[in-house]
């Protein structure tokens, strides 16, 4: 009788402890976050955002309280951690991811505390001013699993990647449209950015292709809570085998009007794709951050950032 209530306690329990085990195991196909960091971060266009991102070749030293405003000679931001969390939803074999990347670091300004004039380049900094901040950086990328399932990421390949668009919290600036004129060619307008797709590999909705010697003029539209010049710029390129090609532009202030208790603006500038520029995948980043973080000491980060990934052929 013993044996008996042994044999049907077993029977009860081995199914159940099998099904206990399968729940822990991911499936052959799964697409878990490994997968997702292995395929984002292998994808150059994605991987050169975060580059040019960190400026982070600034030589800093901590200085006390000045209550003096500040002329910038050198700005650069130092990225010191970056933190990729995913928001997932799959189905067959298809998923849309929304991938928010956390970048902690610090704004470096090199500068002086007597008056600069416009376009002097034989001026040294003196004083160099470091602030912390964190900026979220959200992308959608969507991806697509193929019949080869035997590779590292199980068969997933990623389909589309969509702009990036971030903020630090709070923010007093918000980028709200940007344009990439090219003389001949259709204009890219830029209006909202995670609702923007490239699709990687597709001719006809693949990135950008620029070519070197592109004449681009890049106007930039944001909203501010000061009246004063923001600093916006855009940078692109890429450091490679030691060598800089990389390029940090300043845009100008071409128009401010007020609207209520905030400012609507506009900032042009040139993105042009330099002979040296080197040939493939790339990501330029657009950021604009307040007067008040850029040309005083005491002003915390405030800052937005949008971006375009482009080719070079």
């Amino acid at each position: 009788m013993k044996q008996k209530i042994l044999f049907v306690i077993s029977v009860l329990i081995i199914p159940f402890l099998i099904l206990c085990c399968k729940s822990n195991v991911n499936e052959p196909d799964y697409l878990d976050d490994a997968i997702l960091t292995s395929l984002i971060e292998s994808e150059e266009a994605i991987f050169n955002f975060d580059e040019n991102f960190n400026d982070g070749d600034a030589s800093p030293f901590l200085i006390g309280k000045i209550q003096t405003d500040l002329y910038p000679i050198k700005v650069g931001r130092r990225i010191t951690k970056i933190e990729r969390t995913f928001d997932k939803q799959v189905i067959g074999d298809s998923a849309k991811v929304n991938v928010s990347t956390k970048y902690t670091g610090f704004l470096i300004i090199a500068g002086k505390f007597t008056q600069i004039n416009s376009g002097d380049t034989t001026q040294l900094p003196d004083t160099i001013v470091i602030k912390p901040f964190v900026e979220t950086v959200k992308r959608n990328v969507t991806f697509k699993r193929t019949n080869s399932r035997n590779d590292r990421n199980r068969g997933w390949k990623i389909q589309a990647i969509s702009l990036p668009e971030g903020s630090t919290s709070p923010s007093n600036i918000q980028l709200t449209k940007v344009e990439a004129l090219i003389t001949g060619k259709d204009p890219l307008i830029i209006i909202s950015p995670l609702e923007t797709y490239f699709f990687i590999g597709d001719p006809n909705r693949d990135l950008p292709v620029r070519k070197k010697n592109d004449e681009i003029t890049l106007k930039v539209y944001l909203t501010s809570n000061s009246p004063k010049e923001d600093f916006v710029t855009i940078t692109y390129g890429r450091k490679i085998a030691g060598q800089t090609f990389k390029v940090k532009r300043k845009l100008n202030l071409v128009s401010s009007i007020q609207i209520g208790d905030k400012w609507e603006k506009i900032y042009q500038g040139n993105w042009n794709i330099f002979v040296a520029h080197p040939l493939g995948r790339f990501h330029s980043v657009i950021n604009a951050v307040t007067n008040e973080t850029i040309f005083t000491v005491e002003g915390n980060v405030s800052s937005s950032t949008w971006g375009i990934p482009y080719k070079v052929n």
